[in-house]
C-alpha cells in the first residue's frame, strides 16, 4: 500500500480514538452491498466490473471483483439501488430490488453466463429476500409503509409496535424490549442520538412522517459497532434527480368515533348540576396538514435537498375520574344524608361537633342530632370559613347535590371531562452533496415546537385545570465520508440534539392563596413558613383528609418543572476490506446534559395540611377553617433544578470474515465507558452505609461533591452523621459520587451460513449494556437528600395541645401552617437514599439461533430462538427495614410507655428503644439503597413471514412466544429500578416480567389492487374508468396478545411509624413502583375464578399477615401473580388514487383505527400499578392494641375496592386506538 494511503488510514484511526476528549455518535447509517460473482460451473470470476447505481440520484459507484470473485461497496446512503455486473465475453447481469436501510449489509451474488454472440445480453435478477451476512435480528419499515399503514398517530415511534421484539411498556408511547428492560435502547435520527439523558426515553426530536425514509430496528444480537440493548434508527428522505413533492390533510374527530367505556359509564352515572344538565360531550378533533418537496438544488452540481413541514392541531377530552370525593352536600356543611349512627365504623355517620365550637340554642336544636349539640346535621352557615369555601367553590368539581353517595360519604364513579388541546409544528431540511465520487456529505436539520395541555393538575379536582407544556426541539446531524480507494472508506459524523421543555400548573402559590381570600398579611405568614421564594413558583398548597376523601394534592413534581435534554455526539468509523475480512473500527462519543425540576419539587415545598380522624370528622375542621392535626413543609427548599452531564464513550472493532462463499463469521468487540452524572452546581448527596465512625461506632456518613453543597443541606443532616466531600471519602469517587464503571467489555460473535441459495442458518451471542439515564441518580442523589420535610403536629411530645392557627377568613395575619410543634421523631428525621459507589451498568447477554428461507419471490420465513440472560439489574432495598417480628415498633406516642392511636390521633412516634433497633438509627423509614441486585432470563420462540413490497403487495406477520422472568421490577423507572418486596431475600421474588405477554402476534400489510393506470390490469383505462375502478389500495395493521402480569395488593392508609410486622418503614411496597406503603395479600382460593364482572375473585384473598410472616408467609401472593385481559385490535385503511396527468396523483382515503371497536382493557402502569385500582384489593387502617402494644387491622377499618379486577377503562395499545375512530 502506498505511503499516503497508510498515513490516511492511520490519521482516521487517530481521529477515532483521540476525539474521545472532544465529544457516542451512534454507529454509521451508511450501508454495504457485497457479493460473489461466479460462472455457471461455480468458478469465481475475478476482475468483473461492478456498478452500483443509486436510483434516487442516478449517481454510481464502481468496483471490481478480487481474485476470489468477491466485491464490496460500502458507505452507501439508504435508498434503492441496482447492481450491474459484467465481464469480457460474458452477459451482464442486473440485480434489482435492492433496498438499503440504515447500516444494512446486502448480498447481491451473480452468475454470469458466457455470451454466445457479439451482442451483449442483460439478465435481470432480484435481490435475495433473506439475510445471509450476519447474526443480527433486524426489521425495517420503509417510507411506503410509513405513509400507507393506518396508524393511530403520526408519531414515527408508534411504528415500533409493529416489531415483534418491541411491545408496549408502562403506557402508550413507552416501549418494552424483549430480553431486556424498558430502557437502554439507542434511538437515533440520521445518526444523531435522540434518546434523552433523563430517563433514556426518546426525545420529541422526530421528523414528520413525510420525511421518513425508513425505520430500521436492530433488536437483537447486532454488531459491535452499535451501543445500547436495541437500536432504533430513523433515517430521513433525501432529494433525488427529479423534483417530487407531496401535500396532505388529515382529520379525525368525534363525529365518526365510538365512545370509550369510561365515557359510557360516566354518562350512566352522571348527576346534573346547575350549568351542566347533561353529561359533557367527549368531543375531539385532530387535524394534520403538511407537505414535502425535494430534488436537485438548482445551480449547485451534485447537490440534492429534501424538506418537509407539518402542523397538528388536537382538541381532545381529558378524563377526570374519582371514587373518593366527599359528597357535594358536605361542602356546604350539610351532612343530613349520613346516618346518625352505625354498628360499623367503616360506615360514615354524622360528624362530631369539634371541641371549642360554640352553637346558639337555636342551632343546637335545629342543626345537631337529637338537639344534643354533639353531632352536626348541618353546620350553620355563619361558621363556614369563607376562605375554605372559596377554595371549594373555585377548585372543587361542579357536581349536583343529587349525585349518589356510598356508605363512606363518597361519590362513587365521579367522572367528567376537561377540554385538552395541543398544537405541534414539525419541519425537516436535508441537503446531500457530493464533492466528488470519493467525498460525500449530508446535513439534516429537524425542528419542532409544541404547546400542550392534556393532563389534569390534580385528577379529582378539575378546577385546578390542565398542566401547561411548552416545548422546543432542534436536531442537527452531519455526516462526511471519504473513499480512499475501493477497499478503504472513512465516515465522520456528529451533531446536536436539544430539547427544552417546561411544564407548570396555572397559578403560582401566591396567586392561589390570594384567589381564595388570603390578604397580604396572610400570604406573608404562609411564606414565612415555606420560604418567601416559593410564593412566586407555580403550584398550590395540599390538603389531606387522611385518605378518607380524595387528597387535594400538590400537583406532584410537574407543577413547576423544567425538563431540558441536550446531547452532542461525534463518531468516526473506518471500513477496510483486507482480502476476506471486512473490518470496521472506530469510536463514538456522546455528551448528555439534563436539567430536571423533578428534584426541586420534592416533598411538600408549598405546604401540606393533614386532618386526622375517621369519616366526615376529617372534613368538618377544614370547613370551619380550624387548625389541622399536622402540617408538613420543607425547611430549606432546593434552589435550582438538577443540572447534570455525563459522557458515553464507545470503542469498537468488527471483523466480518467471509470464510467461504457460504459462511461468514462476525467477530466483534466493544468497550464502553459511561461516566457518572455530575451536577454543575454540585447538588448531589450520597450516603455510605458501610462507614463506621471509629469514635462513636455509629454507622454511616454523608458524601457531597464539594464544599459548595454544604449551604443547601438541612441542618439535621449534619446533626445526624458526619459529612465528607468526595475527595475526602477515600472511595475513589469524583463529583458524581459513584465510580466510573470501567468493566464494560462487550464481545460479540456470530455466523451466517448459506445452506442453499434460498436458505440460511444464522446465530450469535453478545454482551450488551443499556445507554445511560440520569433517573438512576436523580431520585436518590439529586432529590431525596434535599427538600427535607419538616412535620409539625398539634401536640407536643407530652401530649399537651399546641394548636395550629387555622385558615384566615374571619381573622387575618396567620396561615394554616402557623403554630404547632415540630416533630423530632417520626416525620422529623432526615431521609436519604444511598447508591453504592461501585454501581455498575446491567449486563445483558443476548443470543439467537435462526433459520431463514425464501419460500417464493420476495417472500421469506424466519424461525428464531431468542434468549437473553440479564444480570446486575438495578433494584432497591430499604437499609433501615427491621426483620419482621411480633415485637412492637413505633406503637407508642414516643415515650415507650403510652400506646398511640394511629387512627384518631395520628400520634405514633419513635421511642428511644425503637430507634436503637434501627440498623441505621435516626435516618428515617425510607433508606432505599439502589444496587445491582436483580437478575433475569428470557427465552422466546419467534416465527415471521415477510413479503417485501413487490407487485403491489407488502405483507408481514410475526408470532412470538416468550417466557421472561426477573427479580428486578420494571415499572418504567429506567435506571432507577424498583423496590424489592423482601429486602432480606430480594432474589426470592423471581417471577414474570412486567409488560411481556406470553403470546403476541403483530401483522401489517399494504395491497395495491392490480387494476388501474400503471397497474397489471386496466393500464389503458380512460380517465373516468380509472377514477371509479382503478387506483384502489387497502392496508392494515393489527396486534393480538395475551394478558400481562399484575401484583395484587392492599394499601395501608396510616402506616408509619407503626407497620405490619413491626418492620419500622413505610417504604414497604407490594408492587415495587414507589406507591407504598402497601402489602401483599394471603391467597386462599382460585384467583382466576371470575366473580361477576371481576376477572379475578377478590374472595380468593385475605388481609396481609400482621406479624413476623408479613413478608415471608408461604401463601402470600407472588409478584405478578395475576394476568390481565388479553387484547387485540385491527386498523384498516382504504385509499383511492386519482391521476391528473402523468405527474400528479391525488389520494383520498380513510383509515379506521380499531375497526371492530374491540375494547382494549389491558391497563397501563397508572391504573394497573400500585397507584391504581385494577389490582388493588382495598385499603385498611392499622390500630394499636393498648394492652399488648401490637398493631392489628380492625375489621371495621377495612374497605374493599369494588373496582378490583373490573374492566372499566379502555386504553390505546400498540398503535391501535382505544375505540373505533376514523381518520
Amino acid at each position: 500500500m502506498k505511503l499516503a494511503k497508510c498515513l490516511a488510514i492511520l490519521l482516521a484511526l487517530a481521529v477515532s480514538v483521540g476525539s474521545a476528549q472532544l465529544l457516542l455518535a451512534q454507529g454509521t447509517d451508511l450501508g454495504t452491498i457485497r457479493g460473489t460473482v461466479t460462472d455457471p460451473s461455480g468458478a469465481v470470476v475475478p476482475n468483473a466490473r461492478v456498478v452500483i447505481l443509486d436510483l434516487a440520484t442516478n449517481t454510481s459507484r464502481e468496483a471490481n471483483t478480487n481474485a476470489q470473485g468477491e466485491y464490496q461497496v460500502f458507505g452507501l446512503r439508504p435508498g434503492s439501488y441496482k447492481v450491474s455486473i459484467g465481464a469480457p465475453g460474458m452477459d451482464t447481469q442486473d440485480i434489482t430490488g435492492l433496498m438499503l436501510t440504515g447500516s444494512d449489509v446486502l448480498s447481491a451474488n451473480a452468475v454470469l453466463k458466457l455470451s454466445g454472440s457479439r451482442e451483449q445480453i442483460v439478465v435481470t435478477a432480484e435481490a435475495a429476500a433473506i439475510d445471509t451476512e450476519d447474526q443480527t435480528i433486524s426489521d425495517t419499515i420503509d417510507s411506503r409503509a410509513v405513509i400507507d399503514l393506518p396508524r393511530d398517530s403520526r408519531d414515527v415511534y408508534s411504528f415500533l409496535y409493529l416489531n415483534p421484539n418491541i411491545t408496549q411498556g408502562s403506557d402508550d408511547g413507552e416501549f418494552k424490549f424483549l430480553g431486556a428492560q424498558s430502557y437502554g435502547g439507542n434511538f437515533t435520527l440520521d445518526g444523531q442520538r435522540s434518546n434523552g439523558g433523563i430517563a433514556g426515553s426518546p426525545t420529541h426530536s422526530k421528523p414528520s412522517l413525510e420525511a421518513v425514509a425508513d425505520i430500521n430496528v436492530l433488536s437483537n444480537d447486532f454488531s459491535a459497532e452499535f451501543a445500547g440493548i436495541s437500536n432504533i434508527r430513523v433515517t430521513t428522505k433525501r432529494g433525488g434527480a427529479g423534483y417530487h413533492g407531496s401535500a396532505f390533510y388529515n382529520n379525525k374527530n368525534s363525529a365518526l368515533a365510538a365512545w370509550t367505556s369510561q365515557d359510557i359509564i360516566g354518562k350512566q352515572e352522571f348527576a346534573p348540576y346547575p350549568g351542566q344538565s347533561t353529561y359533557p360531550n367527549p368531543y375531539f378533533n385532530l387535524t394534520d396538514i403538511g407537505g414535502s418537496f425535494g430534488g436537485p438544488l438548482p445551480k449547485v452540481k451534485n447537490t440534492w435537498f429534501f424538506t418537509s413541514y407539518e402542523r397538528n392541531w388536537d382538541r381532545s377530552p381529558v378524563q377526570v375520574r374519582s371514587n373518593s370525593l366527599p359528597h357535594p352536600t358536605f361542602w356546604t356543611g350539610d351532612f343530613s344524608l349520613l346516618p346518625d349512627s352505625s354498628s360499623s365504623s367503616s360506615t360514615a355517620v354524622k360528624p362530631d361537633v369539634p371541641a371549642g365550637v360554640t352553637l346558639t340554642p337555636e342551632e343546637i336544636a335545629n342543626d345537631t342530632v337529637g338537639g344534643l349539640g354533639q353531632q352536626f346535621i348541618t353546620i350553620p352557615s355563619r361558621l363556614l370559613n369563607p376562605t375554605t369555601q372559596a377554595l371549594i367553590n373555585l377548585y372543587f368539581p361542579k357536581i349536583g347535590v343529587g349525585a349518589p353517595i356510598d356508605r363512606r360519604g363518597r361519590i362513587p364513579g365521579y367522572h367528567t371531562i376537561l377540554p385538552g388541546r395541543s398544537v405541534i409544528d414539525t419541519g425537516t431540511l436535508r441537503v446531500d452533496h457530493d464533492f466528488s465520487d470519493k467525498d460525500r456529505v449530508y446535513v439534516v436539520y429537524t425542528g419542532s415546537g409544541a404547546t400542550i395541555a392534556n393532563q389534569s393538575v390534580v385528577g379529582a379536582y378539575p378546577g385546578l385545570g390542565l398542566k401547561q407544556q411548552e416545548r422546543r426541539n432542534n436536531t442537527v446531524s452531519i455526516s462526511y465520508n471519504r473513499v480512499f480507494n475501493t477497499n478503504v472508506i472513512n465516515e465522520i459524523r456528529g451533531g446536536i440534539n436539544r430539547e427544552k421543555l417546561y411544564i407548570h400548573s396555572n397559578t403560582t402559590l401566591g396567586g392561589f392563596l390570594s384567589s381564595i381570600g388570603f390578604n397580604q398579611s396572610d400570604v406573608d405568614a404562609y411564606g414565612a413558613v415555606t420560604g418567601a421564594g416559593e410564593l412566586a413558583t407555580f403550584g398550590h398548597p395540599a390538603v389531606s383528609f387522611s385518605n378518607v376523601y380524595a387528597t387535594f394534592a400538590n400537583g406532584n413534581r410537574d407543577t413547576d418543572r423544567s425538563e431540558d435534554q441536550n446531547l452532542a455526539t461525534f463518531g468516526d468509523t473506518l471500513t477496510w476490506v483486507v482480502r476476506k475480512h471486512s473490518l470496521k473500527m472506530g469510536a463514538d462519543f456522546v455528551k448528555n446534559n439534563a436539567v430536571d425540576g423533578f428534584a426541586k419539587n420534592r416533598q411538600n415545598v408549598r405546604g401540606l395540611t393533614t386532618y386526622a380522624g375517621s369519616g366526615a370528622n376529617t372534613l368538618v375542621p377544614f370547613l370551619l377553617g380550624l387548625g389541622s392535626s399536622s402540617v408538613s413543609y420543607v425547611n430549606l427548599p432546593r434552589p435550582n433544578p438538577m443540572d447534570v452531564y455525563n459522557w458515553e464513550t464507545g470503542y469498537f472493532f468488527q471483523d466480518d470474515w467471509k470464510v467461504s462463499p457460504r459462511l461468514t463469521l462476525n467477530l466483534g468487540i466493544r468497550y464502553e465507558v459511561i461516566t457518572p452524572f455530575i451536577d454543575n452546581n454540585d447538588m448531589l448527596v450520597n450516603f455510605d452505609p458501610k462507614f463506621v465512625d471509629s469514635t462513636t461506632g455509629l454507622k454511616g456518613r454523608f458524601i457531597v461533591p464539594s464544599s459548595k453543597t454544604l449551604p443547601f443541606l438541612d441542618t439535621r443532616i449534619a446533626d445526624t452523621r458526619p459529612i465528607v466531600t468526595a475527595s475526602q471519602s477515600g472511595l475513589g469517587i469524583g463529583r458524581g459520587l459513584v465510580r466510573t464503571d470501567k468493566n464494560n467489555i462487550a464481545p460479540r460473535v456470530g455466523l451466517a451460513f448459506r445452506l442453499t441459495d434460498k436458505s440460511s442458518l444464522r446465530g450469535g451471542w453478545g454482551m450488551y449494556f443499556p445507554t445511560s439515564a440520569a433517573q438512576g441518580i436523580r431520585d436518590p442523589l439529586a432529590t431525596n437528600a434535599f427538600n427535607q420535610s419538616v412535620t409539625k403536629r398539634n401536640a407536643d411530645a407530652s401530649g399537651n395541645p399546641t394548636p395550629f392557627a387555622g385558615w384566615p377568613g374571619f381573622n387575618h395575619g396567620f396561615s394554616p401552617l402557623t403554630g404547632g410543634t415540630v416533630r423530632s421523631g417520626f416525620g422529623g428525621i432526615p431521609s436519604i437514599n444511598p447508591v453504592p459507589a461501585g454501581l455498575q451498568q446491567p449486563r445483558i447477554q443476548q443470543y439467537n439461533a435462526t433459520f431463514e428461507r425464501e419460500v417464493m419471490r420476495d417472500t421469506s420465513i424466519r424461525f428464531s430462538y431468542l434468549g437473553s440472560s440479564m444480570s446486575g439489574l438495578i433494584a432497591g432495598v430499604d437499609l433501615n427495614e427491621i426483620a419482621p417480628s411480633d415485637v412492637p415498633f413505633g406503637t407508642t406516642i414516643g415515650d415507650g410507655a403510652t400506646p398511640c392511636d394511629p387512627i384518631n390521633n395520628g400520634d405514633c412516634d419513635y421511642s428511644p428503644a425503637d430507634l436503637a433497633r434501627q440498623p441505621l438509627p435516626g435516618l428515617g423509614d425510607y433508606l432505599a439503597n439502589y444496587g445491582n441486585f436483580g437478575h433475569g432470563r428470557s427465552n422466546a420462540f419467534q416465527a415471521q413471514f415477510e413479503r417485501r413490497y413487490s407487485h403491489g403487495l407488502l405483507l408481514n406477520f410475526a408470532y412470538t412466544y416468550a417466557d421472561q422472568r426477573t427479580t428486578a421490577l420494571d415499572w418504567g423507572n429506567s435506571s432507577l429500578g424498583g423496590l424489592a418486596w423482601n429486602p432480606f431475600d430480594p432474589n426470592r421474588d423471581y417471577g414474570q416480567d412486567s409488560w411481556i405477554p406470553k403470546n403476541r402476534i403483530v401483522a401489517y400489510g399494504v395491497w395495491d389492487l392490480p387494476v388501474g393506470r400503471g397497474r397489471t390490469y386496466g393500464s389503458g383505462f380512460s380517465g373516468w374508468a380509472d377514477a371509479f375502478i382503478g387506483g384502489w389500495q387497502t392496508s392494515f395493521n393489527m396486534f393480538a396478545k395475551t394478558g400481562t402480569a399484575f401484583t395484587p395488593f392492599w394499601i395501608c392508609d396510616n402506616c408509619g411509624p407503626v407497620a405490619l410486622g413491626n418492620i419500622g418503614v413505610a417504604s414497604v411496597d407490594a408492587v415495587g413502583d414507589f406507591n407504598g406503603p402497601s402489602y401483599r395479600p394471603v391467597v386462599i382460593g382460585d384467583v382466576n375464578h371470575r366473580n361477576g364482572n371481576q376477572i379475578w375473585d377478590p374472595t380468593a384473598f385475605e388481609l396481609p399477615p400482621v406479624g413476623a410472616d408479613v413478608l415471608s408467609n408461604p401463601n402470600l401472593a407472588k409478584r405478578n401473580l395475576l394476568y390481565g385481559p388479553g387484547t387485540w385490535g385491527v386498523n384498516l385503511g382504504l385509499h383511492k388514487d386519482f391521476h391528473f396527468g402523468e405527474r400528479v396523483i391525488a389520494t383520498l382515503g380513510a383509515d379506521v383505527q380499531n375497526i371492530f371497536n374491540h375494547r382494549l382493557f389491558s391497563p397501563n402502569a397508572d391504573d394497573g400499578g400500585g397507584g391504581g385500582s385494577f389490582a388493588n384489593l382495598g385499603d385498611f387502617s392499622v390500630a394499636v392494641d393498648p394492652a399488648t402494644f401490637k398493631p392489628y387491622i380492625p375489621a371495621d377499618q377495612v374497605n374493599l375496592n369494588d373496582d378490583f379486577g373490573r374492566l372499566l377503562t379502555t386504553y390505546t395499545q400498540e398503535g391501535v386506538d382505544s375505540r373505533r375512530t376514523v381518520r
